[in-house]
């Protein structure tokens, strides 16, 4: 294990998916951590263990609320907190840019008033890029989203840009597409399509042509982690995409679901979503492979097949 007790990371989002992953791994590598979530404490299952250990403290807000208070003594703030569902977005467009541009713009002025923070690190979307003008995409590709969602975390990525060149705020931009893996939402497509497939119900696919780079939660949260541990003066100001590496069809990724699960239910195709028609998500990892020594320990297969294992218990 690697000590870390004299460093400091603040977590927004805690709660979540990624959150209590990373959460999680950094008290086994000895970091202090503290988690800020909307989920009340008795709620944050994910987080029931921690919740005990004397190195978590968890902060019952939300990031709109955020004091510089609750950034002093932390020289990290990883910033996961967000509206993370695009179909939500559809419905609710005016939501989700308050909770991921007003939140993320209260995350950096407490950041700014705080004091000294070495790092500020944001998780990135996928649905940033929305329509993709060359390939592989790379970190200077600049940023098209094509729905609701990919604005709100275009323009949350942004203002990161703007606080760093106004106010010197360090920040650093991770990105990825679809994370997947045990403890994952339950409303992102690959989960619905396991459950379905293991229920015996059709999987139902919303287009089918365009592409995802799906990655394992180990994985990312690897990635993040080599990016909270680097020198500053090597990521500072810098945008890494810490996926896969590989683009694969929606299409080819329900079939996949469908033989990690080995039942062949039926394949029905419906309309693409708003704006998804033409959307490609392939990211080239190698800036993060050259600078953070980052690489993908499993395949988009074997993160699925790892997760087909977690939703089998689930029944």
């Amino acid at each position: 294990m690697r000590y870390c007790g004299d460093i400091g990371v603040l977590i927004t989002g805690a709660a979540g998916f990624g959150g209590s992953t990373l959460t999680r791994e950094l008290l086994a590598q000895g970091y202090r951590v503290t988690g800020l979530d909307i989920v009340p404490p008795g709620h944050a299952f994910l987080l029931r263990r921690e919740l005990s250990n004397p190195n978590f403290r968890y902060l019952w807000k939300s990031v709109q609320d955020i004091q510089p208070g609750d950034v002093d003594g932390h020289s990290v703030v990883v910033h996961l907190a967000a509206q993370s569902d695009a179909p939500l977005a559809f419905d609710s467009p005016r939501y989700t840019v308050m909770q991921n541009i007003e939140g993320a713009v209260a995350l950096l002025e407490a950041v700014r008033q705080a004091g000294w923070v070495s790092k500020l690190m944001f998780a990135a979307s996928g649905n940033q890029i929305g329509r993709a003008r060359y390939l592989p995409i790379d970190e200077d590709h600049p940023l098209t989203p094509h729905n609701p969602y990919g604005f709100s975390k275009a323009a949350a990525e942004m203002a990161l840009g703007a606080w760093r060149l106004a106010y010197g705020i360090p920040s650093i931009v991770l990105g990825t597409g679809v994370v997947i893996g045990p403890n994952m939402r339950r409303e992102v497509f690959i989960f619905k399509w396991l459950w379905d497939a293991l229920h015996g119900n059709p999987i139902v696919v919303e287009g089918g042509s365009q592409t995802r780079d799906l990655a394992y939660i180990d994985d990312v949260v690897r990635g993040w982690i080599l990016a909270l541990q680097a020198p500053a003066e090597e990521v500072v100001g810098q945008k890494f995409f810490v996926g896969s590496g590989t683009e694969h069809s929606i299409d080819f990724l329900a079939r996949a679901c469908r033989d990690a699960i080995g039942n062949e239910v039926p394949i029905e195709y419906a309309g693409f979503r708003p704006g998804e028609e033409g959307h490609r998500e392939a990211f080239s990892v190698e800036k993060a492979r050259r600078v953070l020594g980052f690489t993908p320990e499993h395949s988009p297969g074997e993160a699925i097949a790892l997760t087909a294992e977690w939703v089998r218990t689930l029944l």
